[in-house]
């Protein structure tokens, strides 16, 4: 019996292949198509096979493979940041990238008023829901946790920034 294939890790393979199409002006799934070893002329509907994860045949999943997620990674470039969070997230963490951010003052008083923004909105929309109708349904429940994992991204960011800005005066 094969093992059934997990939504939220096909779902963001098939939004970060459709981010690189459109940050790079291209049908993605015919560009990554023969990367990942599918070929002739319905090689990238074979590959929107691969990635569908809610009507298929649970007896033969067509899977991607380790392989296939490594040529993924590095192909996508900056968009595989969108797989990065969806497994961060499953396993309730966060991915942190742990680039060089120049941490000064302004870097953190900016990046302050992005978590306050985060937060507002968190906030803002919670309230908006609870006021509509007094029940949150499964849309907005999304919605919220959307939010609050943006708002707990940018905390780590700014956690690390802090971390410089220690690092540089010990």
């Amino acid at each position: 019996m094969a093992l059934p294939k997990h939504p939220f890790i096909y779902k963001a393979v098939d939004d970060a292949i459709n981010a690189f199409g459109e940050r790079h002006n291209i049908t993605a799934r015919q560009h990554f198509a023969p990367l990942l070893g599918y070929r002739g002329e319905n090689s990238s509907i074979m590959l929107g096979s691969t990635l569908n994860y809610s009507t298929y045949n649970p007896a033969t999943p067509k899977a991607l493979n380790i392989d296939q997620m490594m040529v993924l990674f590095r192909e996508l470039g900056e968009d595989k940041k969108i797989i990065l969070d969806a497994i961060a997230k499953e396993c309730d963490g966060v991915f942190s990238t742990n680039t060089e951010v120049i941490a000064d003052h302004d870097s953190v008083r900016d990046e302050l008023l992005q978590i306050a923004g985060l937060a507002g909105t968190l906030s803002n929309k919670f309230l908006e829901y609870k006021h509509n109708d007094g029940v949150i349904d499964d849309l907005e429940a999304g919605e919220l946790e959307h939010i609050a994992f943006e708002t707990r991204k940018q905390l780590l960011a700014f956690e690390e920034m802090i971390q410089r800005i220690k690092g540089l005066k010990e």
